[in-house]
């Protein structure tokens, strides 16, 4: 059975900051929690009731705060071993906890969505999932204003969160009438975040479907000259027209003509399959091909192709076998070693990031140690899937406080991400990419109006939702 995350949350008296079970946003059916996860929540209870009596407060209240942030990460070391940096300090004191964060870092998140305003019907997501038979319960079910609007993907994203830029993006799934977020509305937020702020704080997707006979040209033109988006997402397994990127009748007009109007990163959902007959078209075996023909182009491979959600499961009840092997991630990080003059691929983190990294620290060091083995650190871009995973602050936190476990450093050989690594990773990568100057954004996004409301609200005193937009199983 399938739930809301935010009605499960509805009943605890007090949300951790950090997940403790793998949330759905609708693409594929959530795992149970685990033994492991259940423990953390518990500790998460036990180690707030704990710190909120010594400072006076609620644990709901306490959860809200940088020490609940703070105890998350406490509770996840407790139960899986000392893998992320963090300190009992953090918890009881709002100072310590700053004193150890990075100051004034650069944070692109290179994959958010919402859904557009006013859906009254259900979500393409929704009558997919429920027509496969993964969940009849959705069908019908529509977002609400609070959770995954417009003006709560502000809120979660640039408020509640260290993210300075972001891109917006969407799903291509099905025909143009049935996507959660059109691109008009991807370029309105962009546009309506940017004009709030003074300065350029979002770039927009546009959305391509070159099996579309509108598309090529006729489609890009529009969205290019007149909508002015900077890159493109596409879904070789959309269920409307399937399609491989090495296909040189149907990928490759699409290819020439995105380089004719200027276009050069095309982000592609790989990996996380929808269900039955649609599922090849989502392997990576199509990537290197095309990127050799198109050197002039980045592919930026979302959730670095990660097959399945099995493969999220502890080490000994997962798909990861002794030699460490992730379903598709390894095979796109063999395909980049056996094409090392190969420069225009990049393997993106969202999804996949938070998902194993709320599942067990040896599964997410598989992950990110194997990106930086094949690709290196400067290839592998920051993406979260938000505002599914509501607030992208505890990705975040989790991703500057993850150290590789000692095991895996030994048995296979996986570096420890550096904090040079991190900051790269973080937003520079894709800055890069996009010809965004990070150091003129440094300078420009302090001084700016969106900074100014953020101040305000922290002032005010902030009010995190700690929950997740999506769905888990129970």
């Amino acid at each position: 059975m399938w739930i809301k995350k935010s009605k499960k949350d509805e009943q605890s008296d007090g949300v951790s900051p950090v997940p403790t079970q793998i949330v759905s946003n609708e693409e594929f059916p959530p795992l149970p929690q685990t033994a492991d996860q259940k423990a953390v929540e518990q500790t998460v209870k036990d180690l707030a009731d704990k710190f909120a009596g010594k400072l006076g407060t609620s644990r709901r209240e306490f959860l809200k705060t940088t020490g609940g942030m703070a105890t998350g990460f406490l509770a996840m070391n407790a139960i899986y071993g000392c893998s992320y940096r963090v300190s009992q300090d953090e918890a009881l004191d709002p100072i310590a906890y700053l004193e150890g964060k990075p100051k004034n870092q650069f944070i692109f998140d290179a994959q958010t969505h919402h859904v557009k305003d006013g859906m009254k019907g259900p979500t393409m997501f929704r009558t997919m999932t429920a027509k496969a038979g993964l969940n009849p319960d959705l069908e019908g079910i529509a977002p609400t204003p609070e959770t995954l609007y417009r003006a709560n993907f502000v809120k979660e994203v640039f408020f509640d969160s260290d993210t300075v830029m972001a891109i917006m993006t969407g799903a291509v799934i099905g025909p143009p009438e049935a996507h959660t977020l059109p691109t008009p509305d991807m370029v309105e937020t962009r546009d309506r975040v940017n004009a709030a702020a003074g300065t350029r704080r979002m770039l927009s997707h546009g959305l391509a479907d070159p099996m579309d006979p509108k598309f090529v040209p006729e489609g890009m033109d529009w969205q290019v000259n007149e909508l002015g988006i900077e890159g493109w997402k596409c879904y070789t397994g959309n269920p409307t027209g399937a399609w491989r990127l090495d296909d040189e009748k149907v990928a490759y007009p699409f290819f020439e003509k995105s380089l004719e109007l200027g276009i050069t990163n095309i982000s592609i959902h790989k990996g996380l399959p929808l269900p039955g007959r649609f599922e090849p078209f989502f392997k990576v075996d199509d990537i290197m091909q095309a990127a050799k023909d198109f050197p002039d182009i980045n592919f930026i491979i979302y959730h670095s192709g990660m097959k399945h959600m099995m493969t999220m499961l502890p080490p000994g009840e997962s798909g990861i076998g002794d030699d460490g092997y992730l379903p598709w991630t390894t095979d796109l990080v063999r395909l980049q070693k056996e094409n090392p003059d190969v420069t225009n691929v990049y393997p993106e983190l969202g999804a996949v990031f938070g998902h194993s990294v709320v599942t067990h620290p040896e599964v997410c060091g598989h992950l990110l140690g194997q990106l930086v083995d094949g690709f290196g650190a400067e290839k592998i871009i920051w993406g979260t899937d938000c505002i599914w995973w509501g607030s992208p602050q505890w990705l975040i936190e989790a991703f500057r406080r993850f150290e590789m476990p000692e095991n895996l450093r030994e048995q296979f050989g996986y570096s420890e991400l550096s904090a040079a690594d991190k900051d790269i990773i973080f937003g520079k990568n894709v800055a890069k990419l996009y010809g965004i100057d990070v150091d003129t954004q440094l300078t420009a996004i302090p001084a700016d109006s969106l900074t100014a409301m953020k101040s305000t609200y922290l002032d005010n005193g902030a009010d995190p939702s700690n929950t997740q937009y999506g769905w888990v199983a129970v």
